[in-house]
């Protein structure tokens, strides 16, 4: 099957294929005009080819023509782009009025169609509120409010500097909304190079810590890793997070794209890859063992239904798009939730993925009776039992590792919260979410990934007048004339 991507130089659709070479993977752009480039997508071609062998994907057909295509399959996740307007205007950012040459900032009646657009589906896509700094819009909270009136569960991307004022923190967070912070640790040269505002770590620190004055509600950082500026920071990074575990859920990293204007910005590194953010998490974590498997291979659709979760978002389908992992603190340190199986990580998702598709072909929709579920019970109970290593979990090894089981087994009889018993008595004293995503990244999209892709942007066409979406990857190149035409009809 054919593969497509967009040329680096003129942007034009070309065909492209993979080419290994020295243990890494390219896209090889064959463009009619410029000629062929080879293009890093991955700096350890064994981990990037370990996913796709996992998943054993089959694509479907995609010509990268998002602005016209309609066969595009229906969003897990919606960003939607609230504003341009910033208080920071980065210099890696094209989204923001400086860059963009006009000001977009839509109206009520926007998003109000979008959120009626979506809400028939079940489940419902999550909403994610985009930008520009979302916060510089005065309506954000009326738009927060909107959102979940229709039953959705939102979310906000900020730079977090609004945050750092208690008051305004309190009042976005009393809304219930999920907020993404863009940190990208606490390396301040991060800040001075890319972002080109040192100050704004001291604001993003303040927010965090007005966030953790809150007994409810925790954030998801959103971070920018470049391989040759912070390729040593992410042990302090991790460290931070264990402090502060009771505020932060998950870290969110997206390695460095190179879309800048070099006017703005004279940096050209080698391009930081997922694998390379791996490398760098699985060194900076005690003991190492480090697995981090497809989000796409955690889409399991018939088994959350089943037990009442909500799938997660970001659930990209292609095993090259997302990937993730969890970290589990002791209490004193971070180390590999696969410390805590007999056997892996993939091994273990590979029982859940062939579970699912038993329960797909029995219990179609996730519906399944009291017999059903019971079935269900005891099957998950035999996988678990095939891959958790119980007694790493407590701590002890043999009769004593009987005992503790036995005894917290029996406070669970008693009533006590299996969240309160796994806190007290095992060695699991917090989870760490880790993802690594690509955004926006029109350099390493091919229609293979896009095919299959569940993430998109979404917008109100002013032509049409239909709500259409296009994948966050592909956003970057076709928005800038799209939300000119928004702003022209919708703005306020």
């Amino acid at each position: 099957m054919k593969n497509y991507a967009f040329c680096n130089k003129c942007k034009d659709i070309v065909q492209v294929e993979h080419v290994e070479k020295n243990g890494k993977v390219y896209l090889k752009k064959a463009c009619p005009k410029c000629g062929t480039e080879e293009y890093l997508i991955s700096s350890d071609s064994s981990l990037y080819n370990k996913k796709r062998d996992f998943m054993k994907i089959e694509t479907g057909i995609c010509a990268l023509n998002c602005t016209t295509c309609d066969k595009h399959k229906e969003p897990d996740i919606v960003f939607i782009d609230t504003t341009n307007r910033c208080n920071m205007n980065c210099h890696i950012c094209l989204n923001n009025v400086l860059s963009m040459g006009f000001r977009f900032e839509p109206r009520m009646e926007y998003f109000d169609r979008i959120f009626k657009h979506y809400a028939h589906r079940d489940p419902k896509p999550y909403i994610q509120l985009f930008g520009g700094e979302p916060t510089m819009r005065n309506d954000l909270f009326d738009i927060i409010k909107l959102g979940k009136s229709y039953g959705y569960s939102m979310r906000v991307v900020t730079n977090g500097l609004k945050l750092a004022d208690e008051e305004y923190c309190n009042k976005l967070a009393d809304l219930g909304a999920m907020i993404n912070i863009a940190f990208d640790g606490l390396n301040r040269e991060m800040y001075t190079k890319l972002r080109g505002h040192p100050e704004a770590l001291d604001l993003k620190l303040k927010a965090l810590q007005n966030l953790a004055k809150r007994k409810k509600g925790k954030v998801v950082l959103m971070s920018v890793v470049d391989k040759e500026l912070n390729k040593n920071d992410m042990g302090e990074f991790l460290s931070y997070s264990l402090k502060n575990q009771h505020v932060i859920r998950g870290i969110y990293f997206m390695p460095l794209i190179h879309m800048w204007d070099e006017k703005q910005l004279d940096y050209n590194p080698e391009r930081t890859t997922h694998e390379d953010v791996e490398h760098m998490v699985e060194d900076a974590v005690a003991g190492g063992n480090v697995e981090f498997v497809p989000l796409g291979s955690l889409f399991l659709t018939n088994l959350y239904k089943i037990y009442g979760i909500k799938n997660m978002p970001f659930l990209g389908v292609h095993p090259n798009c997302e990937s993730i992992t969890y970290l589990i603190s002791d209490g004193e340190k971070h180390v590999s939730f696969s410390n805590y199986l007999k056997t892996s990580l993939f091994a273990l998702i590979n029982d859940l993925r062939a579970l699912e598709r038993s329960a797909a072909a029995k219990y179609k929709g996730g519906k399944a009776g009291f017999a059903g579920k019971l079935a269900m019970d005891l099957k998950l109970f035999n996988i678990f039992r095939k891959h958790l290593n119980f007694g790493a979990i407590v701590g002890k090894k043999g009769p004593a590792a009987y005992m503790k089981w036995t005894g917290m087994t029996g406070k669970l009889l008693t009533g006590k919260k299996a969240k309160e018993i796994l806190k007290n008595d095992t060695k699991l004293k917090g989870v760490l979410q880790i993802m690594i995503l690509p955004f926006e990244d029109s350099k390493t999209t091919e229609s293979e990934r896009l095919s299959m892709c569940s993430s998109c942007f979404v917008y109100v066409d002013p032509d049409t007048d239909k709500i259409r979406t296009l994948p966050t990857c592909t956003w970057e190149k076709y928005k800038k004339p799209i939300m000119k035409k928004v702003a022209e009809k919708f703005n306020v």
